[in-house]
């Protein structure tokens, strides 16, 4: 069994010869030690903050490589790509401005463009925005990294894309403060950022899944360490489970699983994600944030697949064979009857152990092999 057939298997709630393995992403900083690359990357890991198209195949190229050595299951496209000719603008202090408007920083640990701030300084400079300024989903080129990184694979490993979650990405945009500053004085100005975005999305995963993608995975957080971030209430009232469930019935269409990601104490929100939101599967399961994997597996687990949860706190402190034994609970509680993806909780991050993060791969390829025994 390849590696895709692998994956087809479990997200379809069926067991596969065993368990199949991925993360969402993988810092630069860490594939260069993988790949053992002598020259050092100096541009960003997100497909969507990079110009030029000769660097952007080069980046794909080593994701690539790494997914392959390591012998990981699932690839994913980690962002959009930029529409053709389009040129990033970049502020005096070095910072990017991204399509929404949000400022991002180069942080030289990770590889990663993170965001730090916003050029939106009054509902006006929003409106504006909005009304006049907002990206085209449809531009040409927005698929040109999926398109490179299919044609390397070879439906050698199963392929996912992971897109932005507009909930997220507004309060990105707007900064936390503002997000909720203005969602009391101008709810409408809130929701109207969300919608559209919803609207660029839905646009966008038509145009990507006509690549035959296995898996749409949506990243932005709705949660922090001690709960959702906003209540349950307010979350439906912003629309957002139903907003993801538009999402969702596009991707539907293609006959490609949805998956939801977010860090953080989800419970609260689970009833809704499924009976709103409608999603196929949850990533990250973080059980740092007392997320228990095998609760919500004996109590999903026949509905909603699981991606994690191999805590990225224990795997950037513990040691090796700490992280074995977790690997091997996470295997026995979450691995049975299909429909899990054993990851860390989130992705491997550049300050992490490698030793640890390679340790944990090859306990589930020791120990991930059905009928699990454990």
């Amino acid at each position: 069994m390849n590696s895709r057939e692998r994956v087809l298997k479990a997200i379809n709630f069926e067991e596969p010869d065993m368990v199949p393995i991925s993360e969402l992403s993988i810092d630069l900083s860490l594939m260069e030690k993988i790949l053992d690359i002598k020259k050092d990357i100096t541009y960003s890991s997100q497909s969507a903050l990079i110009s030029d198209r000769e660097k952007e195949r080069s980046l794909y190229d080593i994701y690539y490589k790494t997914y392959r050595k390591i012998g990981l299951d699932l690839i994913y496209c980690i962002s959009t790509s930029l529409p053709y000719d389009y040129e990033l603008k970049k502020l005096p202090n070095g910072q990017l401005v991204d399509e929404l408007g949000r400022t991002c920083t180069f942080d030289p640990t990770s590889k990663t463009q993170t965001v730090t701030g916003t050029v939106f300084n009054t509902e006006e400079d929003v409106e504006k925005f909005l009304e006049y300024e907002f990206p085209d989903p449809e531009a040409p080129g927005r698929d040109y990294g999926l398109r490179h990184l299919k044609k390397i694979n070879q439906e050698t490993m199963a392929l996912g894309f992971h897109i932005r979650e507009p909930f997220a990405q507004t309060w990105e945009a707007l900064t936390p403060v503002k997000f909720v500053y203005w969602m009391h004085k101008n709810f409408s100005l809130v929701k109207k950022f969300i919608d559209k975005l919803t609207d660029f999305n839905i646009q966008l995963i038509k145009i990507l899944c006509q690549h035959d993608l296995d898996i749409i995975i949506m990243g932005g957080d709705l949660c922090e360490a001690k709960g959702p971030m906003l209540s349950p209430d307010r979350f439906r009232s912003l629309g957002v489970f139903d907003a993801m469930r538009r999402q969702v019935e596009m991707a539907h269409r293609y006959n490609t699983k949805f998956i939801k990601h977010t860090d953080g104490f989800v419970d609260p929100l689970l009833e809704d994600l499924l009976d709103i939101a409608k999603i196929d599967g949850l990533h990250s399961l973080d059980p740092s944030a007392g997320v228990d994997i095998g609760k919500i597996k004996k109590n999903y687990g026949d509905r909603l697949i699981l991606h994690g949860n191999i805590s990225v706190d224990n795997l950037a402190t513990k040691r090796p064979e700490e992280i074995i034994e977790e690997t091997k609970n996470v295997i026995k509680t979450a691995s049975p009857n299909g429909g899990h993806i054993l990851s860390s909780s989130n992705s491997w991050y550049g300050g992490g152990k490698l030793e640890n993060y390679l340790v944990m791969v090859e306990t589930g390829r020791k120990y991930g092999k059905y009928p699990i025994t454990l």
